[in-house]
C-alpha cells in the first residue's frame, strides 16, 4: 500500500471534520459519563468517540492506493469486510457490539449484510455505489428502529412499515433527544463512508471472469434466500423471531438480522390441515362436549360456567358505551407501587353494578389497534404473524364483529375516535366491522385549524385557536389531545342528539393518555408521583397524573349516566401500557426486562377494565381474561343474544381464560409462553382454524356461525 497526504484544501478540511466531532463529542460528555445512565464502558465509548474523529480526519487526508496487479484484489477485500462495520453501525443503535455475539450468529449476520451488498453490486456492477446505497439504508433504519423502540418499547418490526402513517400522525408528540447511541453511530456511519471511498471496482476483462463473478454472486443469493426464506434452515440453527420479546431477540442475535427474521412471518399461512367445512363442527362439538345445545337459545355464562346465560326475555336492548382508553393502565398492578395519593380512587372504589378486572391484550406500549381488533371480534392475533397489524394488513373485507351483531339488533352503529381519522386505516376498516358513522377530529375540529397545527406542531397556538374559535374551547385539551372529560361530554352530546328509536351503541377510543410523557404542557397540572422508589421517574409520575384525570372523567359519565331513565351499560378498558421509563417497570418487577418469567411478562400485558350499569346487574371481580372474550362478556352483560361463535368463546372461555401473544392460562391459574407446546395443542389449532375462517376465508367463511340468525 502506498500513502500520501491529500493537498492543502483537503488537509483543512479534515482538521475542520476532526475538530468539530470532537469539540461536539466533548461537549455532550455526560452522554457517556453521567452516572445516571449506569452505561457499561461509557469511558471506552467516549474516546472511541474521540478517535473516529481523528479517524475521519485521517481517511480524508491521507490518499492511499496499492500496486496495480493488487488493486483488483484490495478492493474486492475492502468490500467483503465492509458488512463488519455496517453491522456494527446498525448495533451500535441498539445499544450492542459485535463481538458480544457468538461466531455463529456473528456469520449469520455477516451473510445477511453481504446479501444487500452483493444485490446492489448485480445491478450496478461497482463496490462504491453498493456500499453507499446499502449503509445509507441501513443508517436510516437505524435510527428509525432506535426510536421506535424508544417510544414504544418494541424494536421496529416489517409490519410497522404500512403503519407509516399512524406513525407519523403521532410522531410529534414525543422528544427527539440526542443520546451516545446516535452520536457514536453517525460517527461509525461517516467512518464506513470515507473508507467506502476508497473502494474502487476492477472489473475482469476477460468475459469468463465477469460471467464467473456474477455466477458465484448470483449462486451465493439463491443459497442463503432460498435457506433462509423457503426452509427451516435458520429455525433449525436456533434463529427465528423471539414472539414473546421482540427487543431482546434484537440485542441477543442482532437487530437487522431479526427484522429480516421477521419477514418470513408476514404472510399468514392456514392453519395445518385447515378445512373450512369443519369450522362448523369444531363449534358445534366444542358446544356439545361442554353440555350446550347449540340450536338451543342457552349458552355458558362466560362468568359461572353454567350453562344458564339466555339473552334478555323481553328483547330489552340496553344503551352500551364500549370505551377503549389510550394507554389506559393501573401500573400498581405490576408490583409494590405506592403513590403520594391513589391515581384511580374512582374506579378503585367502584363496586355496585360493577364488573372489573384486568384484561391481558395482545400488544405492549404501541399497537392500538390490534386490541381494538379482538375486542370487537372475538378474534386474537395470536395466531397471526408477530408485530403484525390487522386493520393495516388483514382486514379487507366485511368482517363480522359485536358491531354486526348490534346492528341486527336495531342499534346505532357509531365509531368515536377524537384523533385523526386515517390513523391505523379506520376509515376503511370500520365501515368494514359494521359501522355507519365515524367521528373523527375531524369531525370536531374545524380543517383550517387541524391544518395549522399540522404544520407547525404549536400546542399553545393550537390551543389558543380552539379558545377562539369554539365557547367550550379552554376544556378541549389536556397536553395536545383531546381530553378524556371533553371525549366523554361529547358522548354524552351523541346520546342527547341520538335517533331515540333505536338503542344507543357507541365505540370509543379516547386519545388523552397518548405516548409522549417527556415534555410539560402549561395546561396539564401533574398532581401523582411515586414516593416507594429508588428515583423519581419522569414519564411514570406523569403518566400516572394523567390516569387521575381519566378516572375523574369516567366518574363524571357515570354520574351523568346514574340520572338517564334508558337502561345502560358502559365498559372502558385500556389498550395497553404506557411506554415510559424501562428502569420502572423493571424495578417495580424486580427483574431485568429480559429475564422476565411468563408470568412477569403476562403482566406488562395487562390493563383494568370495568363493566358498569345503571340498573342492577350482578357483580363481580374477574381475575383472568383476554380481549377476545371481552365482546362476550360485554353482550351477556347487556343481555344481548349470542353467535355461535359467541357461544363457543364463552365455552373456551372456561378452559383458557387467557389466549394471547404472549402465552396463555388455564382455568387452574397456569402460564404457557407462546412458545412452548401446552395441553391445549389441540383446542388452540380448532381456535386458529375458526379465526382463520372469520378473517381470512372470507370466500368459504361460515357466515351462520358468526352472524346472528332470524
Amino acid at each position: 500500500m502506498h500513502f500520501e497526504l491529500a493537498g492543502k484544501k483537503v488537509r483543512l478540511l479534515a482538521a475542520a471534520v476532526t475538530a468539530f466531532i470532537i469539540i461536539f463529542v466533548a461537549a455532550h460528555y455526560k452522554m457517556y459519563l453521567d452516572p445516571e445512565l449506569e452505561l457499561d464502558h461509557g469511558y471506552a465509548l467516549f474516546i472511541l468517540s474521540l478517535i473516529g474523529g481523528v479517524g475521519a480526519g485521517l481517511l480524508i487526508a491521507v490518499r492511499s492506493w496499492a500496486d496495480e496487479k493488487y488493486q483488483m484484489l484490495a478492493n474486492t477485500v475492502l468490500f467483503f469486510v465492509m458488512p463488519i462495520f455496517s453491522m456494527q453501525m446498525v448495533e451500535c443503535f441498539n445499544g450492542n457490539f459485535i463481538w458480544n455475539f457468538s461466531v455463529k450468529t456473528g456469520l449469520a449476520n455477516y451473510m445477511i449484510y453481504l446479501v444487500f451488498y452483493l444485490i446492489l453490486y448485480l445491478i450496478t456492477g461497482r463496490y462504491h455505489i453498493s456500499g453507499l446505497v446499502v449503509n445509507i439504508f441501513l443508517y436510516v433504519w437505524s435510527i428509525i428502529n432506535y426510536y421506535v423502540e424508544l417510544f414504544q418499547g418494541t424494536p421496529f418490526l416489517p409490519s410497522d412499515i404500512v403503519t407509516i402513517r399512524t406513525g407519523l400522525n403521532v410522531a410529534d408528540g414525543y422528544t427527539y433527544e440526542l443520546s451516545w447511541n446516535i452520536l457514536l453511530g453517525s460517527i461509525i456511519f461517516l467512518l464506513i463512508y470515507l473508507f467506502n471511498k476508497r473502494c474502487v471496482s476492477m472489473r475482469p476483462q476477460k468475459l469468463k471472469f465477469k460471467m464467473a463473478s456474477k455466477l458465484v454472486t448470483a449462486a451465493y443469493l439463491a443459497v442463503v434466500l432460498i435457506s433462509f426464506f423457503f426452509t427451516d434452515f435458520s429455525t433449525n440453527m436456533g434463529y427465528k423471531p423471539d414472539f414473546w420479546n421482540q427487543a431482546r431477540g434484537y440485542h441477543k442475535t442482532g437487530s437487522f438480522f431479526n427484522f429480516c427474521l421477521n419477514t418470513k412471518y408476514l404472510i399468514v399461512q392456514k392453519p395445518s390441515g385447515y378445512d373450512a367445512e369443519s369450522v362448523d363442527d369444531y363449534i358445534t362439538d366444542t358446544l356439545e362436549e361442554a353440555g350446550v345445545d347449540p340450536d338451543s337459545d342457552t349458552s355458558m355464562n362466560l362468568l359461572t360456567g353454567e350453562n344458564d346465560y339466555t339473552a334478555s326475555e323481553d328483547g330489552e336492548t340496553p344503551n352500551i358505551i364500549y370505551i377503549m382508553n389510550e394507554s389506559w393502565a393501573d401500573l400498581g398492578n405490576l408490583g409494590d407501587l405506592e403513590t403520594n395519593e391513589d391515581y384511580m380512587p374512582f374506579i378503585h372504589s367502584l363496586t355496585e353494578n360493577t364488573i372489573k378486572g384486568y384484561v391481558t391484550v395482545p400488544v405492549f406500549g404501541a399497537g392500538t389497534s390490534n386490541s381494538e381488533y379482538e375486542a370487537l371480534t372475538g378474534n386474537t392475533i395470536s395466531f397471526l404473524p408477530a408485530g403484525c397489524n390487522v386493520y393495516q394488513s388483514y382486514l379487507n373485507s366485511e368482517t363480522p364483529s359485536l358491531v354486526s351483531t348490534v346492528s341486527s339488533l336495531g342499534y346505532s352503529l357509531t365509531a368515536f375516535h377524537p384523533y385523526y381519522r386515517s390513523g391505523w386505516n379506520r376509515e376503511s376498516v370500520y365501515s368494514l366491522l359494521g359501522f355507519t358513522d365515524f367521528i373523527s377530529l375531524e369531525n370536531i375540529v374545524d380543517e383550517d385549524i387541524i391544518e395549522t397545527y399540522k404544520k407547525n406542531s404549536n400546542v399553545i397556538e393550537y390551543e389558543n385557536l380552539l379558545k377562539e374559535r369554539y365557547d367550550d374551547g379552554d376544556e378541549m385539551l389536556l397536553r395536545r389531545f383531546i381530553s378524556d372529560s371533553y371525549d366523554y361530554k361529547l358522548i354524552e352530546e351523541m346520546y342527547e342528539e341520538r335517533d331515540d328509536s333505536e338503542p344507543f351503541f357507541v365505540f370509543n377510543v379516547t386519545m388523552q393518555n397518548h405516548g409522549g410523557y417527556s415534555v410539560a404542557y402549561s395546561n396539564f397540572y401533574q398532581e401523582i408521583y411515586t414516593t416507594n422508589l429508588s428515583t423519581s421517574y419522569t414519564k411514570a409520575n406523569r403518566y400516572l397524573s394523567l390516569i387521575k384525570e381519566t378516572d375523574e372523567a369516567f366518574e363524571e359519565l357515570v354520574e351523568y349516566f346514574s340520572d338517564v331513565d334508558e337502561p345502560t351499560v358502559i365498559c372502558m378498558f385500556g389498550d395497553h401500557l404506557p411506554s415510559i421509563e424501562t428502569e420502572f417497570y423493571e424495578e417495580l418487577l424486580g427483574s431485568d426486562l429480559d429475564n422476565l418469567t411468563t408470568e412477569q411478562e403476562m403482566l406488562r400485558y395487562e390493563t383494568p377494565f370495568v363493566i358498569w350499569a345503571n340498573y342492577d346487574i350482578e357483580e363481580a371481580e374477574v381475575e383472568s381474561i383476554s380481549a377476545n372474550y371481552l365482546s362476550t362478556l360485554l353482550s351477556q352483560v347487556a343481555g344481548l343474544p349470542m353467535t355461535q361463535y359467541n357461544k363457543y368463546l364463552s365455552v373456551l372461555y372456561q378452559t383458557l381464560p387467557v389466549i394471547s401473544t404472549v402465552g396463555y392460562v388455564d382455568s387452574d391459574g397456569t402460564c404457557y409462553s407462546a412458545s412452548e407446546e401446552t395441553p391445549y395443542e389441540d383446542i388452540l389449532h380448532q381456535y386458529n382454524c375458526i379465526t382463520y375462517n372469520c378473517l381470512l376465508d372470507e370466500d368459504n367463511r361460515e357466515e351462520s356461525l358468526f352472524y346472528l340468525v332470524e
